[in-house]
């Protein structure tokens, strides 16, 4: 029986897939230092996002992008919820983040509200509706009081 056109290429297809669900279904484990640094980073993501929305705010930089800026600090704030979800400590993290689970998750809960909140503000009435409330959606020092190690 001859080979039908094209039966070569789906072999290559389904092998090709099968190696694909494997590495996808295959769990990827980082070592704790590599959950300590995405930590960092994210962290510093938010830090440099509100840098940025604050240079805007003072019209040092140009403002056109504000609500990029914003929603770039929404997505953020997701992340760093989920960066904290494994129980690793180390960085500026004190353990009673993972002590006080409950109330820390809380704290990162209303800051992907509010951040959200205030890129859909943004989106819909630029930065002169979302500035007054950028500070108050942030509130940063109210977490890093209880939840990060004090900077020397």
């Amino acid at each position: 029986m001859a080979a039908r056109p094209g039966s070569a290429y789906l072999g290559t297809f389904a092998a090709a897939l099968a190696l694909c669900a494997t590495i996808c279904t295959t769990s990827v484990q980082a070592d704790d230092q590599d959950v300590v640094d995405y930590r960092r980073h994210i962290m510093k993501t938010l830090g440099e996002q509100t840098a940025v929305l604050g240079m805007m705010i003072r019209e040092e930089v140009p403002s056109e992008d504000f609500a990029t800026h914003v929603r770039v600090l929404a997505v953020a704030a997701t992340t760093a919820r989920k960066a904290f979800e494994p129980n690793v400590a180390g960085g500026d993290a004190k353990p009673d983040v993972w002590a006080h689970w409950p109330d820390f998750s809380d704290r990162l809960d209303q800051l992907v509200a509010a951040t959200e909140a205030l890129a859909k503000t943004a989106q819909e009435g630029g930065m002169a509706a979302a500035a007054p409330k950028l500070q108050s959606a942030l509130n940063c020092k109210s977490c890093h009081e209880v939840y990060r190690v004090p900077k020397k």
